[in-house]
């Protein structure tokens, strides 16, 4: 049990590491589908890190990884629109959804900012699954 902790802890680390060397990039404004590449990429680093540190169940470790950190990004975004100021890649997702008139037009505010935030952690846990099948796969 401790090693697969551990190695959630590590792939966790290794999503943290990405998201702060994403946020540090020029202040420029993705799209929302370069977004959801990135979510899904820093899922799958996360998930493979996470599953080759795991000698047991790498697949369930990964998954784990990517739907901890996407949960914790996605809770953190839709905290910081309410209540804080959204910078770095949580300014990124902000300018995303307010730049998308479908949503825009949907109406109450905090139902499709959580469905937002429930996107991304989704975006993060598919790609940690993803990381963990490749490393699962690997030869």
């Amino acid at each position: 049990m401790r090693r697969i902790l551990s190695a959630v802890a590590a792939g966790v680390l290794a999503q943290a590491a990405l998201l702060a060397v994403v946020s540090g990039m020029p202040h420029h404004h993705p799209s929302t589908g370069t977004l959801a590449f990135r979510a899904v990429a820093i899922g799958g680093v996360g998930g493979f890190v996470a599953a080759v540190t795991a000698d047991d169940a790498p697949f369930r470790t990964g998954a784990a990884t990517g739907a901890l950190a996407g949960t914790g990004v996605g809770a953190t975004f839709w905290w910081l629109l309410f209540n804080g100021d959204p910078t770095g890649v949580f300014h990124h997702v902000h300018y995303a959804l307010a730049t998308t008139p479908a949503l825009l037009d949907a109406g109450a505010p905090e139902v499709v900012a959580g469905s937002v935030a429930l996107a991304v952690a989704v975006a993060f846990a598919v790609g940690g699954v993803l990381g963990g099948y490749a490393a699962n796969r690997r030869p």
